[in-house]
């Protein structure tokens, strides 16, 4: 059985508030139940479940600091007939 796989990445430096920005829009997503994430012409939309897994890390170095959120879920079968809120 061959997994279908797709993805697209974002990354480089941007300002805070631009990346405050990405996050509020996240959080809204998630809220309406999808996340979509486009980098130039290509874009993925994903469905979280209910219950995801979180991991989420911190470092702090002589003069560097990181954080790393990672949010990952199983995908969901949805039933026949069923047209999810």
């Amino acid at each position: 059985m061959e997994k279908d796989k797709s993805r697209i990445k974002v990354e480089g430096v941007m300002q805070i508030t631009e990346v405050i920005a990405n996050l509020e829009k996240l959080a809204a997503d998630m809220k309406a139940g999808l996340v979509t994430l486009a980098a130039g012409d290509e874009s993925l939309t994903l469905r979280p479940s209910v219950l995801v897994n979180v991991d989420m890390k911190a470092s702090q170095k002589k003069d560097k600091e990181k954080f790393a959120l990672e949010i990952s879920w199983k995908k969901h079968k949805e039933m026949d007939g069923f047209a999810g809120e």
